[in-house]
């Protein structure tokens, strides 16, 4: 009598201990099991409004923003096409009808456009003065720019990197290619002032020898003539206005 009286009057949660099969809706049908999914939607829509704020104060890098696009493209199988393409496209065209396809080359990544030559395209030995084809060619360069701005309805920031080869001055107006190298970034830029491009947007940069692109010695240790002319050049570097810092590279 005692055990059916204590058996009668034990709680759901006792039987759920003595028959841990059973369901909590078997023991208790009123229970609902959804009433959680309130309390886990508030929270889910509390997290979403904080990182809709945090990405709101943020400063977003566009250029590592286009990276992660062109990689989840590729890995969903998608095409990315980068901004800087059309401007790219122009500015082959320039090279290959003034066919310079030899001693120029222009390439395109998520920091935007750059345009290298071979800085017997412009100077003489130890000059920083550009001759009458060097004058042509930036001129052409710069017009294609100019279109792209136009078309873009943006004013680009343009880096102008001198580099030179590791054979040491000897002679002429420079001490050492440190300042060959900055003059003659900075009579390019000077051409761009001079089709009144905004000063604020340019950038003359002189790099020497330290930013190879080939070898400049043979395995024997003579000069490499090929090599050094490589490394003699003008890179023309044509940035996103929001750019925030200057890519610099080989």
């Amino acid at each position: 009598m005692v055990f059916r009286k204590l058996f009668k009057n034990r709680g759901p949660a006792e039987d759920q201990i003595r028959h841990p099969e059973l369901k909590s809706d078997q023991v208790d049908g009123a229970h609902d099991e959804s009433n959680w999914l309130v309390s886990y939607a508030d929270m889910m829509t509390l997290l979403c409004g904080f990182f809709i704020m945090m990405f709101s104060m943020a400063s977003l890098d566009k250029t590592k923003f286009d990276q992660v696009r062109e990689e989840v493209s590729e890995y969903f199988n998608g095409k990315y096409e980068s901004p800087a393409n059309p401007l790219k496209e122009s500015l082959t065209k320039v090279i290959n009808e003034m066919g310079l396809q030899d001693v120029a080359k222009v390439t395109a990544d998520y920091n935007g456009v750059a345009v290298s030559f071979q800085s017997v395209l412009f100077f003489e030995t130890l000059s920083a003065n550009i001759q009458n084809d060097g004058l042509k060619i930036i001129g052409q360069v710069i017009a294609a720019i100019e279109e792209s701005q136009k078309r873009e309805n943006k004013q680009y920031k343009i880096a102008v990197e001198g580099h030179s080869d590791s054979r040491p001055v000897l002679g002429g107006n420079y001490p050492s290619n440190w300042e060959l190298s900055a003059a003659r970034a900075a009579r390019v830029v000077r051409i761009f002032i001079e089709k009144n491009f905004d000063q604020k947007r340019l950038f003359a940069l002189g790099f020497a020898d330290t930013r190879p692109e080939a070898e400049s010695r043979r395995p024997s240790g003579e000069w490499d003539e090929a090599s050094l002319a490589k490394n003699r050049r003008v890179i023309i570097r044509v940035l996103d206005p929001d750019t925030k810092s200057l890519p610099i590279g080989p």
